[in-house]
């Protein structure tokens, strides 16, 4: 069970709220909306460079940003500099990497000190494994690397001991399991940890914060907003501390497009 636990796949308890409404959610005068990517706004794809964002995504994030007067912000585990591959004319808040960095006002900077020399054999390390075992899909990113076995799960148990290896001989980093894919990355770094900086900026401070995510990285930053008295919206069938839930990204977006008007 704790291996399912951790790989993300246990379904939902019998005391999840699973419907999200518009009227449940803030007045969006008083709100500010965080959303993951992979999973919540676009559909997963069987690589990372997959993925297709859609004319509704774009004109969603469009409407979203002047509806809440900037009050919207990505955060994601892909980088910065992906994200901004996929959406070029989203000029709001970025949280990239899980948090490890940001892009505000257009400028983009590290929140904590990398020890990239370390990255960099971590990386080395996983690729020379995923040469090894082309299978798996080794993806960089700028503060670690992960592994993907979404085209090999029945050996998703030999993926989690690499990485589990790898987690151990590195000091400062950690096993972060994801939806099919484990990935190491520093310790000190999270979704949460970067939410909590975001939201005492203007415009986000003082509104009720609305985050959204589908994936096991999500879980403390929808532990977050909901202590602080915002909301959090699981996307998927996953276990989850979030108090309210939607089927995949295409209800997200009609749910949002309710709420916004």
């Amino acid at each position: 069970m704790l291996f399912y636990q951790l790989t993300g796949f246990m379904g939902a308890s019998e005391d999840d709220t699973i419907a999200c409404k518009a009227p449940h959610l803030p007045d969006p005068s008083t709100a500010s909306l965080l959303l993951d990517f992979d999973g919540t706004l676009v559909e997963i794809a069987d690589r990372p460079d997959g993925i297709v964002v859609t004319d509704k995504v774009r004109y969603l994030l469009r409407h979203a940003s002047e509806r809440l007067e900037g009050r919207i912000a990505l955060v994601s585990g892909r980088s910065i500099e992906d994200l901004q591959r996929f959406l070029p004319d989203f000029d709001g808040p970025l949280i990239g990497t899980h948090g490890a960095e940001m892009r505000i006002d257009g400028e983009r900077t590290e929140t904590e000190k990398i020890d990239h020399s370390t990255v960099s054999r971590l990386i080395r390390l996983a690729e020379d494994f995923g040469a090894l075992r082309p299978e798996f899909l080794v993806e960089r990113k700028p503060s670690g690397v992960v592994l993907h076995y979404r085209q090999a799960e029945d050996h998703a148990a030999l993926a989690l001991r690499f990485m589990e290896s790898l987690a151990m001989a590195a000091d400062g980093f950690r096993l972060q399991p994801a939806l099919m894919a484990y990935e190491l990355k520093p310790e000190n770094i999270g979704k949460d940890v970067a939410l909590r900086k975001l939201l005492a900026m203007p415009p986000f401070a003082g509104t009720t914060p609305v985050f959204i995510g589908d994936d096991l990285t999500d879980e403390p930053a929808l532990d977050l907003v909901q202590e602080m008295g915002g909301f959090g919206i699981k996307i998927g069938e996953a276990e989850t501390v979030a108090r309210h839930r939607l089927a995949d990204p295409s209800g997200l977006i009609g749910c949002l497009e309710e709420w916004l008007g």
